[in-house]
């Protein structure tokens, strides 16, 4: 969002409007427990789902089908006609949504709904070969959102064939990526999904939109959460763009570079100014995953199930820079700690190692970043003014570049905008979706912050970050949070009466 557009966004607290295979699944066996429910609650199936929906054979070595990963849940389900709730499966093992997503755990029992949770293709163990931890070279192919999509719309087609529940709707649920494809898969494949809850969902991020996404506003929003409007320490923001200089000043000489690695605490020492920048930027993805991750309580939904983040842990981290106009080794140590909120969340790390065959640090959805083009901050562009970092453009030329010498392909940088029309457009002939947004979220620089029409709406939580609409509820969420929850049951109530 354009910086009038963030302004005009923080003075609201919501928006708000009036309110073939012929596999037979086992029965699910239901387990109890006394704390929060997740997957060890549900029923695993190994699905046998085809590799390529959009062709007959599968270029060899690549096998004809494969083993998708879901995971299901019926205790509240009341059999055929009652609702179904779908997560659309996104970049990362299936659990981590399973055992987070407490939106649909805590409605089922009120719509009587069937939770299912279903893996995205070549993320988790969903994997074309066993046992492989990502695609092969002669996989990558197959990684495509389209594809994964095709996954769900069949798996859905055969589990309700194959347990006789075929008047049951399909709310599909997705947050971040899984929330573009929540809103993709009720465009696409409106007979399958009645409706869809789309949160964190950056569906204008892509080039050709209209009006075009402005790629700087994503990092104004990460410094807008280590300013003191949101809690912040005052000089937060002001040291950490001062930061920069200094590192890539330090860092024009091996001399200097040697004294980088020491004062950041590298296992590997810096011995090149691409190396210093690789540094910069990840020092600035902590801040960048902080900022998704600024939850009113420890979570470790940003680690991956790994280790907790601190309650608001860009505002944790912003207390090792509040000192005032800090200067020199000075400035760089309190840096170092600042970022370790995230990059040693463990705190056990007696050394860090940079991401030296990762720049993007996001591992194989670089794929999908130099295909389609599926959002990445790491490209975007970063002012220097406007935001707490450097000033670095948005150079097509250099992901083209680096794309075609790690893959050998060059991104199609409009095939959504193709795909999918001019997306605000499009929404106008849609129905039934709901998009919600955090300002605490830099993804919300990209998403749907306006209601298109009186099916098509969108919900702004002043307080809330990646997502945390779709969260288990908990005794510190702020009151938007918890009202956006309930506006997504109260829309999906009256999209299961049509």
């Amino acid at each position: 969002m354009a910086a009038s557009l963030l302004q005009s966004l923080v003075g609201l607290t919501l928006v708000l409007v009036a309110l073939g295979i012929k596999q037979r699944f086992p029965t699910i066996q239901r387990a109890a427990t006394a704390t929060q429910p997740s997957s060890a609650n549900c029923t695993e199936l190994w699905f046998t789902q085809f590799t390529d929906h959009f062709s007959w054979n599968p270029s060899a070595p690549v096998p004809e089908t494969y083993q998708q990963r879901v995971f299901t849940y019926d205790k509240y389900f009341g059999g055929d006609g009652s609702p179904i709730f779908f997560y659309a499966g996104n970049e990362g093992d299936v659990t981590l949504y399973t055992d987070h997503t407490g939106l649909m755990w805590e409605n089922a029992k009120e719509f009587k709904a069937l939770i299912i949770f279903a893996e995205h293709r070549f993320y988790g163990k969903s994997q074309f070969t066993p046992n492989a931890t990502g695609p092969s070279t002669a996989e990558f192919p197959y990684l495509t959102h389209e594809q994964a999509m095709a996954d769900y719309v069949n798996f859905l087609y055969s589990y309700k064939t194959s347990n006789s529940i075929t008047n049951s709707p399909v709310i599909v649920f997705g947050g971040s990526y899984g929330g573009m494809l929540a809103c993709w898969l009720r465009l696409k494949y409106p007979s399958t999904f009645l409706g869809a809850i789309a949160a964190s969902a950056p569906v204008r991020a892509f080039p050709g939109m209209d009006p075009a996404y402005d790629w700087d506003t994503y990092w104004q929003v990460v410094t807008r959460d280590a300013s003191s409007s949101v809690g912040a320490s005052a000089a937060c923001q002001d040291n950490v763009r001062n930061s920069w200089p200094i590192i890539f000043n330090t860092g024009s000489t091996q001399a200097g570079r040697d004294h980088l690695s020491s004062m950041f605490g590298l296992c590997k020492p810096l011995e090149s100014n691409d190396d210093v920048w690789l540094l910069a930027m990840w020092l600035a993805v902590a801040f960048d995953t902080m900022a998704m991750g600024d939850f009113p309580y420890p979570s470790n939904y940003l680690t991956s199930g790994g280790p907790l983040l601190p309650t608001y842990p860009v505002t944790a981290a912003c207390e090792e820079l509040k000192q005032a106009d800090l200067k020199g080794d000075a400035l760089l140590t309190a840096m170092r700690a600042a970022t370790a909120v995230y990059n040693n969340a463990t705190q056990s790390l007696s050394c860090y190692d940079l991401p030296y065959d990762d720049i993007e640090q996001d591992g194989i959805w670089d794929w999908q970043y130099c295909t389609e083009m599926i959002p990445q901050e790491t490209y975007f562009t970063l002012s220097g003014s406007k935001d707490m970092f450097w000033s670095q453009a948005f150079n097509q030329s250099f992901i083209n570049n680096h794309c075609q010498h790690k893959y050998g392909i060059t991104p199609r940088p409009t095939w959504i905008r193709q795909r999918y029309g001019n997306i605000e457009d499009t929404l106008k002939s849609a129905s039934n979706i709901v998009f919600s947004n955090g300002l605490l979220d830099p993804w919300s620089s990209g998403g749907i912050t306006y209601n298109v029409s009186d099916t098509v709406q969108a919900i702004i939580l002043e307080h809330g970050a990646h997502h945390l609409d779709l969260m288990f509820s908990d005794p510190r969420d702020p009151p938007d949070v918890t009202f956006a929850r309930e506006f997504h049951m109260n829309n999906i109530r009256q999209w299961l009466k049509q």
